[in-house]
């Protein structure tokens, strides 16, 4: 058993596997994941996980039936890196393997909270352009608006700012789903 120093960089995805508890590893930076997130917080994940789901049945993307949305914890391998989202959406179930997911899903959903803010709307944010994850939602319920972020020669570009209450797209537009909060 070994503990990392927090925000110390240099970790290799071979150490962090030693940890215990959970952590994400984001270029050799080390990131607790406790305490849990708040009541509020899991609340907003529920919502979105059974709203995204339900949108997803029957729905085809890039000509795949098999899209599903996972819930945190899930480790997800993005290069030199591993973490844990709040929600995903898999169109490509070549990417699952025993340890996880392997290389980008087609969307990531972070839910703001004040302790992971930052490391949201920084170091993630840098992480999931960099590894090539079409879409990013950024949920902040402060201020009840989703960002869809989405790729355009390698940089995110905002596609849409969704007020909660109203249908986020989702999929390069094909999903819409509402944000509920």
């Amino acid at each position: 058993m070994s503990l990392p120093e927090l925000q110390q960089s240099g970790y290799s995805l071979d150490e962090w596997e030693t940890w215990e508890g959970r952590w994400e590893l984001i270029h050799g930076v080390a990131y607790d994941m406790t305490p849990a997130p708040s009541f509020e917080h899991q609340d907003l994940s529920s919502r979105l996980h059974l709203g995204i789901g339900n949108a997803l049945v029957g729905h085809r993307h890039k000509g795949s039936a098999d899209c599903r949305v996972l819930a945190a914890p899930l480790d997800v391998y993005l290069d030199d890196s591993v973490v844990q989202p709040d929600l995903i959406v898999l169109c490509d179930p070549d990417k699952v393997s025993k340890r996880g997911v392997e290389w980008p899903p087609d969307l990531v959903v972070e839910i703001l909270s004040p302790r992971t803010a930052a490391k949201d709307l920084n170091r993630k944010w840098w992480l999931y352009e960099e590894a090539g994850v079409p879409e990013y939602l950024i949920v902040d319920p402060e201020e009840k608006v989703g960002r869809l972020l989405r790729l355009s020669n390698g940089l995110y570009v905002e596609a849409a700012r969704v007020p909660f209450g109203t249908a986020a797209p989702l999929l390069n537009g094909t999903l819409p789903v509402v944000l509920a909060g």
